[in-house]
């Protein structure tokens, strides 16, 4: 998963790491402090065929890489990696092992914040950096799991700074780095000089699937403000924004609507009925799934801002309803999902 997605993981505890001093040793210093920090993520999902026989059920799994972020065992990672997930189960550097679920995620941004259920006793903790200060030509290293191989470190330098002006299909500002990053680097850390983790992997431009030196990070300011100061409850749905040009795509006739592309089984959304999609398809270069609900407004709230609507998600509280109006088959209609009890998320230390 990482021609234009990644999958890597990695992670760690309560004790928190000191950022690194750049004069205070090599780049084989501060891997041994931040591997620790560094989780492998294994994914269980499911898949479904039919033959003249009926239908075949397989379990697949997949590999990708998170970091631990927070003491309570609150694991970053790539939504990619984990928004099909049955199962998550995370590997630690000592050998330790546990399950997790996500908290929040968001498709846009390819940000998914895991909680594991247990963390190792002597985790580590990693400190996020301030991805605002980077500048092109800054040394970079990444830690993950390319194709299986844990624990891996490449290094490389910060190629560029984009931002997508085009928002909703991709992230909206990303780290272009030479660090090569392969499947399996999905959702691992990326980190500067001093041990701080500056950006989540997310995916490459490649003609082959492997790395050519065009490997895209989502930003750290990006994890802060999505998964921490501005998370938003994860009812088991991956939406995707799409813009005023985009809907104009496909003769939907509003400003900005959210594309319902994924709902987990089990999950408040499937129980209240919201439909995901069935059709994979390519919109600008990027992959969507196609078919699935429009929402247009939130709690009367219009979706063509996310900001407003993401504001006003946040002042819900848990067991209050999410009223969507979704266009359905051409058909408008109303569901109602309840915000999951006791979702919460921890304020990250200033940087």
């Amino acid at each position: 998963m990482l021609s234009l997605a990644l999958l890597s993981v990695l992670t760690a505890g309560p004790a928190s790491i000191k950022s690194a001093d750049k004069s205070a040793g090599g780049l084989e210093e501060t891997f041994a402090k931040v591997d620790p920090t560094v989780v492998t993520v294994r994914v269980s999902t499911k898949t479904f065929t039919e033959n003249e026989r009926g239908a075949i059920m397989a379990m697949q799994i997949f590999t990708g890489s998170g970091v631990l972020v927070h003491g309570e065992g609150f694991i970053v990672t790539a939504a990619h990696v984990v928004e099909d997930a049955e199962q998550i189960e995370l590997h630690w550097a000592d050998g330790f092992k546990t399950s997790a679920r996500v908290i929040t995620l968001s498709r846009t941004e390819d940000l998914a914040l895991l909680k594991a259920d247990a963390t190792p006793k002597n985790a580590v903790v990693a400190v996020v950096g301030d991805s605002n200060a980077l500048k092109v030509g800054q040394r970079l290293f990444a830690i993950g799991a390319p194709y299986g191989l844990e624990h891996t470190l490449t290094a490389g330098v910060v190629s560029a700074l984009r931002t997508n002006e085009r928002p909703g299909l991709m992230p909206r500002h990303l780290v272009q780095t030479d660090v090569a990053l392969n499947q399996g680097n999905s959702g691992g850390p990326l980190f500067n000089e001093k041990g701080e983790v500056v950006g989540i992997a997310s995916f490459i431009l490649s003609q082959t699937g492997g790395s050519v030196g065009l490997n895209f990070a989502v930003p750290s300011a990006t994890i802060r403000s999505r998964l921490f100061e501005e998370a938003l409850p994860y009812i088991g749905v991956s939406l995707r924004f799409i813009p005023r040009d985009v809907a104009e795509i496909f003769n939907w006739p509003y400003e900005g609507a959210f594309l319902v592309e994924m709902v987990r089984d089990g999950s408040p959304a499937e129980k209240a009925g919201l439909k995901g999609g069935t059709a994979a398809s390519e919109v600008a270069g990027n992959k969507v799934k196609l078919g699935g609900d429009l929402i247009i407004s939130v709690n009367g709230v219009a979706a063509t801002d996310p900001s407003k609507v993401g504001k006003m998600l946040r002042s819900l509280k848990p067991g209050e309803m999410i009223r969507y109006d979704v266009l359905r088959g051409g058909q408008p209609m109303k569901v109602e999902v309840p915000i999951p009890p006791g979702f919460s998320v921890p304020n990250l230390p200033k940087k």
